[in-house]
């Protein structure tokens, strides 16, 4: 008897998927995937957009095609992208969009919010600021590869590599809405036929202020990151001579003894590598503790640096204020803002060379 009931429910289950749900179901071949959108405030308030969609070739080659026009509104820019296609373009393939440096300077919450409202975009898209046109960057043909993929692959293993801290839609929105932390995204430009990783924009709300050079990606990484893999570090010991290290994990902790107060916050950083590269003689017990302390002194002091740069622009991509805020009951959002600016915040390093080469 259970088993008979069992199975009369398993043949009314596909009718009730069938009642509660309705699905726009599209053949592939009857639409235009864009796999990118780059976006540019006109000089008239328009808002100016590029969708790229790959064309797939007889010989199964891929060539990127691009539309661009200009409305008030990103939604109705789609609607007359599919005026100039032969098929519908459809958004739900997007792998990244891209804000030019001027409209990231003047905002982006606006452009954001078509992408929350659309039940086809996935949060984990990636968002780029570009140096210079996404237009122009969208139609330039970079390989054998759809030009949306090239600029999420190109993303994806700048973060995997350690270069960079992973950011998308669904982190960005977190910072932004969330209390004492702002956003940051990667900066991206057109080079000589080739898309660079440049640096990494910071944002006061959802308007860049500032950017972290390519150099400083390193320090940023350690200090915002709890725990961190991979990434390389390089500083010049001994006037004209290098050093090198890699394979570096670092792990961050927080000692905050009286939160929502004017007392001392210390970051203090584990870091663990290995040397990659040295250009002063052979290595010995004796000189890895010196490098071991020059390490040390060259990150505590580019880290107050950068941190000293924060507090002066008062913005928190690193987000001290959000660790403050979950070790007090008092948290008051404005009264941070006051104190931040003028806050002593430290950095103590402690640097462990775990191997010096297969030389040694």
């Amino acid at each position: 008897m259970v088993n008979r009931f069992l199975a009369y429910l398993c043949l009314l289950f596909p009718f009730f998927l069938t009642g509660c749900m309705n699905i726009d179901q599209r053949i592939i071949d009857d639409i235009q995937l864009s796999s990118a959108g780059g976006y540019e405030y006109t000089e008239d308030g328009m808002i100016e957009v590029t969708s790229v969609y790959p064309s797939f070739q007889p010989d199964k080659s891929v060539i990127s095609k691009t539309i661009t026009d200009t409305a008030k509104l990103s939604k109705e820019v789609r609607d007359k992208h599919s005026l100039q296609s032969e098929k519908p373009v459809v958004s739900g393939k997007v792998e990244v969009t891209l804000y030019e440096w001027k409209t990231a300077e003047k905002g982006i919450h606006d452009l954001l919010d078509t992408l929350q409202r659309d039940p086809s975009i996935g949060s984990n898209i990636y968002l780029v600021v570009v140096d210079g046109s996404p237009k122009e960057l969208l139609s330039k043909q970079y390989g054998n590869t759809d030009t949306g993929i090239y600029l999420s692959n190109l993303i994806e293993q700048n973060i995997e590599a350690g270069q960079i801290h992973k950011t998308n839609l669904h982190q960005f929105l977190y910072k932004l809405y969330a209390e004492g932390m702002d956003p940051v995204l990667p900066i991206i430009k057109h080079e000589e036929d080739q898309v660079k990783l440049k640096a990494v924009g910071l944002f006061d709300d959802d308007k860049m202020v500032g950017q972290i050079e390519e150099e400083q990606f390193f320090i940023f990484k350690i200090l915002l990151e709890r725990k961190g893999q991979k990434g390389s570090y390089s500083l010049q010991v001994n006037e004209d001579k290098d050093i090198s290290i890699y394979n570096i994990s670092s792990e961050r902790k927080y000692d905050i003894k009286k939160p929502m107060t004017n007392s001392e916050i210390i970051i203090n950083v584990e870091l663990k590598a290995t040397i990659s590269e040295y250009q002063d003689g052979s290595l010995n017990t004796g000189k890895i503790t010196k490098l071991e302390k020059e390490i040390k002194e060259s990150v505590e002091k580019e880290s107050q640096e950068m941190i000293q740069q924060f507090q002066e622009k008062g913005i928190d991509p690193l987000g001290i204020g959000e660790e403050v805020r979950t070790r007090t009951r008092k948290w008051d959002q404005k009264k941070w803002k006051e104190l931040y600016p003028d806050l002593k915040i430290s950095v103590n390093v402690n640097v462990k060379l775990l191997e010096s080469g297969v030389v040694e």
